[in-house]
């Protein structure tokens, strides 16, 4: 039975002494805090896990969303597991009893006690040690997507065809690649046809490859005569495409 005599309410105050509007008040009821909305905050791991044994798997599920293997993603959901199981050996919160991560909770630093503030400290201490994890996976050369898989027989060996064939990457870039070429090609062609009718396409093209945008390459042929050859290379563009 759970003792409700001795319920006391605590509010945050702001510098000024006053309650902020965001905070919410709780009250502490045998040794728990307890949010406004009746929801009681575990007061270690052991209690956590007991009430909520599968919300680090849930969470995990949810962040990776598939982007990595059944066996990664139990690893980290581990890993998870032992962060808020244990605090680490010079954590401060150790000088003052803390044990585990759940320990740390303070209604203050959340604004309430709530289970949405509970749940929302959770999932930032989940955040915090899950981009740590991620980085080192990210870093391991079997985890980069970018590196190429070398599972080939030794009598046949690395090629660039395999290479590509085998890339998500190298396949895109090459895409990418040759996109940019007939780009080029096309605006060689444009340039050839155009530039009789006309005058300065080849300069202000050149111009504008040099300086990355048209704000500049006016600047270097005036900026009436920048719109002009704008204009007709638009209009030149319409007759070659009908």
């Amino acid at each position: 039975m759970v003792n409700t005599k001795k319920n006391q309410v605590f509010l945050e105050k702001s510098a000024s002494g006053q309650i902020a509007p965001h905070d919410d008040a709780y009250s502490i009821r045998d040794g728990h805090f307890v949010g406004h909305d009746g929801f009681i905050v575990p007061n270690n791991f052991s209690e956590f896990y007991q009430r909520f044994p599968t919300y680090v798997e849930n969470w995990m599920r949810r962040r990776v969303r598939d982007c990595v293997s059944a066996t990664e993603a139990e690893d980290w959901t581990q890993e998870l597991l032992l962060h808020l199981a244990a605090l680490p050996k010079r954590s401060k919160f150790r000088r003052d009893g803390k044990q585990d991560v759940i320990q740390t909770f303070v209604p203050e630093r959340m604004h309430g006690a709530n289970e949405a503030r509970f749940r929302s400290f959770i999932n930032q201490c989940l955040s915090n040690k899950f981009n740590t994890l991620y980085v080192k996976w990210r870093k391991r050369p079997l985890s980069n997507p970018r590196n190429l898989p070398l599972e080939v027989g030794a009598e046949i060996g690395i090629s660039d065809e395999f290479c590509h064939s085998h890339s998500e990457y190298l396949r895109q870039a090459g895409c990418q690649s040759r996109e940019r070429e007939e780009q080029r090609f096309r605006l060689e062609e444009f340039v050839r046809f155009g530039e009789a009718s006309i005058p300065g396409l080849q300069v202000a093209l050149e111009a504008f490859h040099r300086t990355g945008n048209w704000k500049e390459t006016a600047m270097i042929f005036s900026q009436p005569r920048c719109d002009a050859i704008q204009r007709r290379a638009r209009q030149r563009g319409r007759e070659l495409a009908t």
